[in-house]
């Protein structure tokens, strides 16, 4: 399900735009509706516009106003280059090429003395890079460094291909060098993740630390000690850690951040609320700080705080996950009329749209709409082969109404499926074990106890289907015993035991066993059944027919069999 698959992730955000507007600026939608052609519109519109875009975040728009802009104005160098730029952001390092060889021209890396002047030969070392020209863009670099040895910039890049091709003695004497020259936070963070890409946690932690005295308010050191506690199991530090730095720098978001997502994971979220709250008032309600807090609630069960939070993000900036759970806590406090409306909303291209879907079918199928729930499923199937939860949902639709024949045949298609959920297997074997097809029963069940090895009801249902056919009955003692382990006080349980000694003869072991399933479930038909079965065989013949007796007064299912033991007792004896 949706909560199941987005629960950690949007927990785990790094809340690197808090202080973003979720609304889209008006100056934003006026340049994404700007009409075509690009080319012939005004040049100050153009730069206007592309500035615009990079504010935003939106480096293909950007692209798309510089471009003609750049073809108006090509002896701007600065433009050039920010085009040229751009692109290597976004991987198009054929097209960053032309324009930064229109600024270079026949123009070599030795002949620049200033980092204005390197800049076109940085950018043209990480076209290089990208286009898998490593050993050119080293050579660049490496011309670019000795007469200039305090570009950070070049120096950054020319480390991390180093490192990339392995050449990590290279890496570090390149690292060495630069920290000697100019130390700063840049180069000691490369430093720092090289050292833990080759597991040397202790100069990591050392690069880390200098780095920290470098710069105090960047929370990426503190983040990364963090995560190196975690990984050497010391939780307690890695907690410290960050209680330590927010103590001092109480507007460190991405450290909060952190702390919620620590907390939560280790089962604190009490804790992990309190954290959450303070980043949704510091943040002035940032979607993804009101999304982490409306998950936490929800986590709890507290429906009424969890919609809170969704309806304040929906107020601003509606989305289909936000519209999804605020559905879902308002189905759960009992206003499905309401949720109905938000799940029809959800979008099919939405990843929550089968959990919305899959939820109508649910209450459909509470209302004993159980057509209307079993067609919304076979569409979800249809149009969505993989979903797994539908196969899960469409089978307990046919066992509900022991329509066992048609579950396998309608679930056959799911047994191929990567993720298939273990309960669907339990309920195939239910259904074949109402046919009696207990060799389908076994592998069903064998696959289920794979996936769960400790799950009770397995355990006993395969011990249990062994005992009926007399077969593997000391195996069958032990799944049931592995059963009880975890439920000791089962009757059911017990009483498939009892069911083991009777096939086993050991007649007064399973009277004993099943006279305690008996005290413990009283009006189960079966166990009643059984407990003739085992008084008949030690000829407590009154005792017996009482037992049969107590079966046919339950309504059990075979009242014509109960019928013939009261009357000649098993086998006609």
């Amino acid at each position: 399900m949706i909560y199941n698959s987005l629960l950690l992730t949007l927990l785990c955000i790094m809340f690197t735009a808090c202080t973003t507007a979720g609304k889209v600026a008006p100056a934003q939608k006026r340049i994404t509706e700007a009409p075509a052609p690009l080319s012939q519109m005004n040049e100050d519109f153009l730069y206007l516009a592309t500035q615009d875009a990079l504010r935003h975040g939106q480096r293909e728009l950007a692209i798309q106003f510089l471009t003609p802009l750049v073809e108006k104005q090509p002896q701007q160098r600065e433009l050039q280059l920010q085009l040229a730029e751009l692109l290597l952001q976004v991987n198009r390092a054929e097209q960053a090429t032309i324009h930064i060889n229109a600024v270079l021209g026949d123009s070599k890396a030795l002949s620049a003395t200033n980092a204005e002047e390197a800049y076109p030969f940085i950018l043209q070392a990480r076209a290089m890079a990208i286009s898998g020209e490593s050993d050119e863009a080293l050579d660049t670099l490496s011309t670019l460094l000795a007469t200039q040895p305090e570009l950070t910039g070049a120096r950054m890049i020319h480390i991390t291909l180093l490192a990339g091709l392995k050449r990590l003695d290279e890496a570090h004497l390149s690292i060495n060098e630069a920290v000697e020259i100019n130390d700063v936070p840049e180069i000691r963070k490369i430093q720092a993740e090289l050292f833990m890409r080759q597991s040397r946690t202790d100069d990591a932690v050392k690069a880390l630390e200098a780095m920290q005295k470098l710069d105090t308010d960047d929370e990426t050191p503190v983040l990364l000690l963090h995560q190196i506690a975690l990984q050497q199991g010391n939780s307690a530090r890695a907690e410290q850690l960050l209680r330590n730095y927010i103590e001092t720098n109480p507007q460190a978001i991405l450290a909060r951040n952190a702390l919620g997502r620590f907390l939560l994971q280790s089962g604190r979220t009490r804790e992990a609320i309190t954290i959450y709250q303070g980043l949704v008032r510091d943040t002035g309600g940032n979607r993804e700080a009101l999304s982490a807090l409306g998950l936490l609630y929800y986590q709890l069960k507290d429906y009424e705080n969890a919609a809170s939070q969704f309806q304040k993000i929906l107020k601003n900036a509606p989305d289909d996950q936000s519209r999804f759970y605020l559905a879902a806590c308002l189905e759960a406090l009992d206003r499905g009329g309401e949720a109905e409306k938000l799940y029809k909303q959800i979008d099919k291209r939405s990843p929550a749209y089968v959990d919305a879907q899959l939820r109508l079918a649910g209450m459909e199928f509470m209302a004993k709409n159980v057509d209307a729930a079993e067609k919304r499923v076979k569409v979800i199937i249809s149009d969505f082969s993989d979903a797994a939860d539908a196969y899960m949902l469409l089978s307990n639709i046919y066992f509900n109404q022991q329509k066992y024949r048609k579950l396998l045949t309608e679930t056959e298609a799911a047994l191929s499926l990567s993720d298939l959920p273990p309960r669907l297997l339990f309920n195939r074997a239910v259904a074949h074990e109402h046919f009696k097809e207990y060799e389908e029963v076994e592998s069903s069940l064998k696959k289920f106890l794979a996936m769960e090895p400790k799950n009770p009801e397995g355990l006993n249902f395969l011990g249990y289907i062994y005992a009926e056919q007399k077969i593997n009955l000391y195996e069958a003692e032990a799944l049931i015993r592995r059963a009880l382990n975890e439920k000791p006080d089962d009757g059911y349980y017990l009483d498939s035991l009892a069911w083991v000694y009777y096939q086993r003869g050991e007649y007064d072991r399973a009277i004993e066993t099943q006279t305690k399933a008996l005290t413990l479930i009283s009006d189960d038909p079966v166990m009643h059944d059984h407990m003739g079965d085992m008084l008949w065989k030690k000829d407590a013949r009154v005792r017996a027919r009482d037992s049969w007796k107590k079966a046919l007064e339950l309504k059990h299912d075979n009242p014509g069999l109960i019928k013939r033991k009261i009357a000649e007792g098993l086998n006609g004896k």
